[in-house]
């Protein structure tokens, strides 16, 4: 919101109580007209005439913000206010600019003298909120942009200052609400399209967080028609047709973001992370465009890095850090919420380094375990590497790589001297940087996955999964087929990995067993082209819609998984398959009959159900997968037998067993830190 508050200086800069000096005059029709060397020139001569010139001193102030030197900017509004301070709009810029330099207490003051004087000025009121919210007080924040909406109520950036710190707080159908109001407001400015192009945007990214994805794609392409160049309209579109399942659309997007902005890693990574989802691409495709990354991006980073000061010491207590967004309850959690607290501190000391927007409970269940809390979500990159460094953190593990929110740039820095990849995303990051991936002689069997990695791959003996779970409730059911007389198959995975060859996979299993149902559970299916997209798609396979159950998200944990009580036998999407949604399935009672692919993202399946020793599900190709199927539907006792077994299996496996896997991580550090240790320095 930075840009937004900087131009406000000019307008305010307007309010005089005496004619304007002639050259002044000239001085602000050069700034309109996008010529401030000009202005600051012709400031900078009145005021070796007349030191005494507030204006000259306000408009060069302004200037400094625009080019971002805050500093130069505060000594200009301080001169200004000096000479006259009973003018708020000097004020004002006084405020902006200690906020720009972080100077918050002196921001508030500023501003509310401002207020003092001029009550109703809707900016002052607007840009008071800013520094409230820079501070993290959104309740004040909140209540100056209401204030400076009820002085004027189409002061847009009070609408848009609004309905960031909603969207902050999570009230995402009220940040919506003011979105729509700020829309209104600028449709009746002809002047005013920069603003509407950055509304439309920000009010589907808003409807997305809803799974109102029609309408955020209604959004994102009216700011594209009204600037065609802008990039993260590109990319959000992208996001919104991938969950959408329209990968190849998708993937159009984000490649046409990074085209306008090539030098956005995010964007590529989305690239990356839609790649996966994609039947027709290739790991050897993944592996290529993952080299591109890290030299598109990664590899000018570590040019003149400052050595590593870490002592090679090769037996002594191993400082670990875990970067992540998802130190809440997500997916990537219920794999480590228990691990952090289960490490041997004689052998590690662990720090969190918390990317998380929205901390929840989960999030505070990781803090009280580890040794060092460390957030970092409003540290830049640079910050967040200093800050690493000065921790001295040994063994840095990442738990995103190329999906959303990541840090991969953190660790192109290369702030530790080993660094891991290790479960939020299922390839190769393509970076030098990156030392070590953990996985499994399943999900990634020796051979042709070493060569497609830019990572030495470490192949942990148990697996690379360990759930952690603490749910008793809901308990397992019967199975639903005893009462119904039909089979219900089922998954709840995320509707973008249902690609055109697992509908037809899964339309033959159905077509194969006389009467059988389908349960699927997606929070995108809130959206009515998905659903109407997904019911033709398997209308075109010959599935009535009558055999099909569509389930939007729950809003309670314990609800979802009361859901498996609907299903029989949950099958696995591929190539990209379920990881926490099978351990829930299996958690319930319920079999996962899976497909084991060519490539990490296609073998988590098989992983899990090696290590559960339960091989039998486990099929080769789309035949098998559907023989399996087909062969568990039409024998219902092994479906009891399975579903009284397999939480108390899953209990007395390796795949629970957490002071085990904790165990095997540590033997992992410990053999990265002796191979750094013997290096050469």
């Amino acid at each position: 919101m930075r840009r937004l508050i900087s131009r406000l200086v000019p307008r305010f800069g307007l309010r005089k109580t005496a004619p304007a000096h002639p050259e002044i005059v000239r001085a602000r029709q050069l700034l309109r007209s996008g010529q401030p060397d000009q202005a600051m020139q012709i400031c900078n001569r009145v005021l070796a005439v007349d030191p005494e010139n507030a204006e000259a001193c306000n408009i060069l102030g302004g200037i400094a913000l625009q080019q971002g030197r805050a500093d130069l900017a505060a000594r200009y509004f301080s001169q200004a206010v000096a000479i006259d301070p009973g003018h708020p709009g000097y004020l004002q810029g006084l405020g902006i600019a200690h906020c720009n330099l972080k100077q918050l207490p002196e921001a508030v003051r500023s501003f509310q003298q401002a207020l003092t004087l001029d009550p109703k000025n809707p900016a002052a009121h607007s840009n008071l909120g800013n520094c409230y919210k820079q501070d993290g007080n959104l309740a004040d924040a909140t209540r100056c942009h209401r204030k400076a909406i009820a002085a004027d109520s189409a002061y847009l950036p009070a609408y848009i200052n609004l309905a960031d710190i909603l969207e902050q707080q999570l009230e995402h159908k009220a940040a919506v609400k003011t979105y729509r109001k700020a829309l209104r407001i600028a449709a009746d400015t002809p002047d005013n399209r920069t603003n509407r192009v950055l509304l439309h945007h920000r009010l589907g990214l808003a409807l997305r967080q809803l799974d109102k994805t029609d309408e955020a794609i209604a959004h994102y392409r009216e700011a594209i028609t009204l600037q065609p160049e802008f990039a993260m309209a590109h990319n959000s579109l992208g996001g919104a047709l991938l969950a959408r399942n329209e990968p190849e659309a998708a993937l159009a997007c984000f490649k046409k973001a990074l085209e306008l902005e090539p030098g956005y890693a995010r964007v590529h990574s989305n690239v990356l992370m839609t790649m996966n989802y994609l039947s027709g691409v290739s790991q050897e495709q993944i592996y290529r465009a993952s080299l591109e990354f890290a030299a598109q991006h990664a590899a000018r980073l570590m040019r003149g890095r400052a050595p590593l000061r870490n002592i090679r010491n090769k037996q002594r207590v191993l400082k670990i850090g875990y970067l992540s967004p998802d130190f809440r309850e997500h997916s990537v959690a219920h794999f480590t919420r228990k691990l952090i607290g289960a490490h041997d501190r004689n052998a590690v000391e662990v720090t969190c380094y918390a990317d998380v927007a929205a901390p929840d409970d989960w999030t505070g269940q990781f803090q009280t375990q580890a040794d060092h809390w460390v957030p970092v979500t409003d540290m830049q990159d640079e910050e967040v590497v200093t800050r690493i460094r000065d921790d001295g953190i040994d063994i840095l593990v990442d738990l995103a790589g190329h999906t959303s929110k990541n840090r991969m740039l953190v660790f192109a820095r290369k702030p530790a001297p080993v660094q891991v990849s290790w479960l939020g995303y299922p390839n190769t990051t393509g970076m030098k940087a990156m030392d070590y991936r953990l996985t499994d002689a399943v999900a990634d069997p020796p051979g042709e996955a070493d060569r497609l990695h830019s990572e030495k791959l470490i192949r942990l003996e148990h697996g690379f999964l360990c759930f952690q779970t603490e749910e008793s409730v809901p308990g397992v059911s019967p199975p639903p087929c005893l009462r119904q007389e039909h089979v219900t198959f089922g998954s709840f995975n995320t509707i973008k990995k249902v690609t055109p060859e697992v509908i037809d996979a899964w339309s033959r299993i159905l077509l194969s067993v006389p009467n059988a149902r389908l349960v699927l559970k997606s929070s995108a299916l809130e959206d009515a082209t998905t659903k109407k997209n997904l019911l033709q798609a398997f209308a075109d396979c010959g599935i009535d819609r009558d055999r099909l159950d569509l389930i939007n998200a729950v809003p309670h944990r314990k609800k979802h998984l009361a859901l498996y009580a609907k299903i029989d036998i949950a099958l696995d999407p591929f190539p990209y398959n379920g990881t926490t949604t099978t351990f829930e399935a299996l958690w319930m009672g319920v079999p996962v009959v899976t497909l084991c692919g060519d490539r990490h993202a296609g073998r988590v399946g098989a992983s899990i159900l090696q290590h559960l020793e339960l091989p039998a599900l486990i099929a080769d190709n789309e035949n098998d997968y559907i023989g399996l199927a087909k062969e568990l539907a039409g024998d219902r006792q092994r479906l009891v037998t399975l579903r009284n077994t397999l939480r108390s299996r899953m209990c007395e496996s390796v795949l629970m067993d957490v002071s085990l896997f904790a165990s095997t991580l540590e033997n992992a550090y410990r053999n990265m830190w002796i191979t750094w240790c013997n290096k050469r320095k």
